[in-house]
């Protein structure tokens, strides 16, 4: 009896292996995130008031592994185009990353800028809520509180972002055992074709 029970283990492993792929499969995937930042406007220092701010829903926990950037700026005299910024995280704020798209770039007037930045390594994510927070800022206040220093005037920052569709635990058992059913009969057919 022991050796027949090995022996339908041993056929069944392979429904198994099958299920456990099906199962990781469900895992990541990614996802483009196309924002378009025409009429963001650069207006104080990160965090103040006046800053155009964005909250983008990427899904709970998605997080942000890469950032692909074309964009138009334009800085109003004083100001320079390397002080406009951008800054992403969650919706709390408190992660923040921040790109300046015109970095050396120290003139006033207009420019396009474009580049792609690898984020694996950053940790930048949505919280439970599913936002992305992006707020648009000046890295020095040039003119008045009430005045925007620079504006966006058009192109896109796309975020590449990756969810995890994690199946409930009562789905998944449910899963595995269909496909344990599934070679179960599989071999019980074997056995009556002999």
């Amino acid at each position: 009896m022991k050796a027949n029970t090995m022996t339908t283990w041993s056929r069944l492993a392979p429904f198994a292996a099958a299920a456990t792929l099906a199962l990781a499969g469900l895992g990541a995937h990614a996802t483009p995130v196309v924002v378009d930042v025409a009429g963001a406007q650069s207006r104080n220092l990160l965090g103040e008031t006046g800053n155009t701010v964005w909250l983008i829903d990427i899904g709970a926990r998605a997080a942000v592994n890469a950032l692909d950037w074309d964009v138009l700026l334009e800085a109003f005299s004083p100001s320079l185009l390397s002080e406009l910024q951008v800054s992403f995280g969650s919706s709390s704020g408190l992660d923040q990353l921040t790109l300046q798209p015109g970095f050396g770039d120290d003139a006033s007037g207009s420019g396009r800028y474009s580049g792609t930045l690898d984020l694996t390594g950053f940790g930048i994510a949505a919280g439970d809520d599913g936002l992305l927070r992006i707020e648009f800022s000046e890295l020095y206040k040039d003119l008045s509180t009430t005045v925007a220093d620079g504006q966006w005037l058009g192109g896109t920052l796309t975020f590449d972002v990756s969810t995890s569709a994690v199946p409930e635990p009562g789905s998944a058992a449910l899963a595995l055992l269909g496909l344990l059913g599934l070679g179960a009969a599989a071999v019980h057919r074997r056995r009556q074709t002999r």
